[in-house]
């Protein structure tokens, strides 16, 4: 609950706020109420975040231009990326509220849904009405499919094509798009644990659900884009991917990717929300930064940690491909499945040079 300090906080600023925009009585007393009434609803159900983006959007509507973020980070304390997912929801799925709701969809899926056309946001109800529930991966595998059913013929002719060329084509199409889709799962993941972290506790349970065969799935693509393979002899046999210099950063990504993709290493409840604040998000943060070189949100790794991560390798190295560490082999494989594939067409304009240096944008998951 807010602390009595915190209100008169929230209301100083607010007050500040109004003043600097000279906004009309009517006008503020409409602003407070709409405040209320978002502190009120708790962002946890499906049909609270569509009443979260309906109050978010006549907020927008009547508010001065430019001054939409200050004002939700002020009197909402929600990022404005948050708050344009939220207001994406509700104007974009509002056609199918009903039956999102009777599914109980997830707000992070809702997220990812509100950027999708209307036959793919049928499918995925579609889907979710037969498996019994909709997960980001679903969306994403729903929304990528189309794509590779309309350039299905022009993607067999690149995997047809022989020689050096044909190669360098291939390694080209794998950087690019497997690159896009590893971030976009990134993304997706901090987009959860900030979610998870707006709320007063911090379910594992429920967050579990929306991470972890995300964090699974990012692990083995980071792997496979970033690392080659090395043997154990001479022989050249017992060949598996090299692991990340232990002192590495890129080493402590995998690391948190490698336990977020299994609970039962996570902190218990009490150590949770600063596991994830100061270790984990940061770190997340630190993987998709638009910076050219971004600066490293940790302290540099100590002997006990690069030991710990030794361990952490050997288990990994342990598992068999394709089976996620700390999970029945059986069910990680049908988990793997329905991820996207990392291959998805685009034209060859946009292809990455894996060699220049520009930065690589996270792509947006929603509609503004």
């Amino acid at each position: 609950m807010t602390s009595t300090q915190q209100i008169k906080t929230a209301a100083a600023s607010s007050a500040a706020f109004y003043a600097d925009m000279d906004i009309p009585t009517a006008v503020y007393t409409k602003l407070e109420d709409t405040a209320s009434r978002i502190h009120e609803l708790g962002r946890r159900t499906t049909e609270q975040t569509f009443e979260l983006g309906d109050h978010l959007a006549q907020v927008a509507a009547i508010l001065p231009e430019g001054t939409f973020n200050r004002w939700v980070d002020i009197r909402c304390n929600l990022k404005a990326r948050s708050a344009r997912n939220y207001m994406a929801v509700f104007r974009n799925l509002g056609f199918c509220r009903d039956e999102l709701v009777d599914l109980s969809v997830g707000s992070t899926v809702l997220f990812h849904l509100s950027s999708a056309t209307e036959d793919q946001i049928a499918e995925a109800i579609a889907f979710a009405n037969e498996a019994g529930r909709l997960k980001v991966a679903d969306v994403k595998t729903i929304m990528a499919s189309t794509h590779e059913d309309e350039d299905d013929g022009k993607r067999n002719d690149q995997f047809s094509v022989g020689g050096l060329t044909g190669l360098k084509a291939l390694i080209a199409l794998k950087s690019r798009d497997g690159l896009k889709v590893f971030i976009d799962d990134i993304v997706a993941i901090c987009r959860a644990i900030e979610e998870a972290l707006s709320q007063k506790r911090v379910i594992k349970e429920a967050l579990a659900k929306e991470v972890q065969d995300l964090s699974r799935v990012a692990r083995l693509e980071l792997t496979n884009l970033a690392l080659f393979v090395e043997t154990e002899t001479e022989l050249r046999c017992n060949a598996r991917a090299m692991t990340f210099p232990k002192s590495s950063e890129w080493a402590r990504v995998h690391d948190i990717l490698y336990k977020l993709g299994g609970v039962e290493q996570w902190p218990k409840s009490g150590g949770m929300r600063d596991w994830l604040q100061l270790e984990v998000l940061p770190v997340l943060l630190w993987v998709v930064s638009k910076e050219r070189k971004p600066k490293w949100p940790l302290e540099r790794p100590t002997a006990a940690v690069a030991s710990e991560r030794a361990e952490i390798s050997d288990l990994s190295e342990g598992a068999p491909d394709g089976v996620a560490e700390g999970a029945e082999p059986t069910a990680t494989r049908a988990q793997i499945n329905i991820v996207p594939p990392l291959a998805v067409e685009i034209d060859a304009s946009d292809v990455i040079d894996v060699n220049a240096s520009e930065d690589v944008d996270p792509p947006t998951a929603v509609m503004a």
